[in-house]
């Protein structure tokens, strides 16, 4: 399912529509996926500016179902402009895939894939490894470039980020 197909289906919701139309938006869109599964859903996030608050939205088979609504883990919680996304999470993901095998020798069975805006608006997809190997490459919505690549080791006696 594209992305803005499922929040398109999204704004459906009464409890969406009400975010997005006193300011909210939406702040992230995410998949955890099998190795070898499509994208045929979405989590999505939408950010109450009105209540500081990230309502949780699940797309699946053009349904939309309301998930949590929670208080942001950050304070710069970063909007996404779907219009900026040039390139489509199929064709990042591709990318994203095609840069691991070149680049990384990682087993793994599952995909955390996410689309998220910090400095920039990024596709990114993570890849758990069964040898406790993690790794992460990122790719600009709008350029297609491969804008960060990281692998980390959670084998016995480290601890990720140390």
């Amino acid at each position: 399912m594209k992305l803005d197909k499922a929040v398109k289906e999204a704004k459906k919701l009464d409890e969406v529509d009400e975010i997005l139309s006193s300011g909210g938006f939406l702040c992230s869109a995410y998949i955890l996926m099998e190795k070898d599964k499509e994208l045929d859903e979405w989590n999505l996030a939408f950010y109450s500016k009105d209540k500081d608050e990230i309502t949780a939205v699940k797309v699946k088979d053009s349904k939309a179902e309301l998930g949590v609504t929670d208080s942001p883990l950050r304070e710069d919680t970063g909007k996404i402009d779907v219009d900026k996304v040039k390139i489509g999470a199929k064709d990042a993901l591709e990318k994203i895939k095609s840069t691991l095998e070149e680049e990384f020798s990682v087993s793994y069975e599952k995909i955390l894939f996410t689309l998220k805006k910090d400095e920039r608006q990024e596709w990114r997809a993570v890849f758990v490894g069964k040898s406790l190997s993690i790794v992460s490459i990122a790719v600009d919505t709008e350029t297609g470039e491969v804008v960060e690549k990281e692998r980390k080791s959670l084998g016995a006696g480290k601890s990720f980020g140390g």
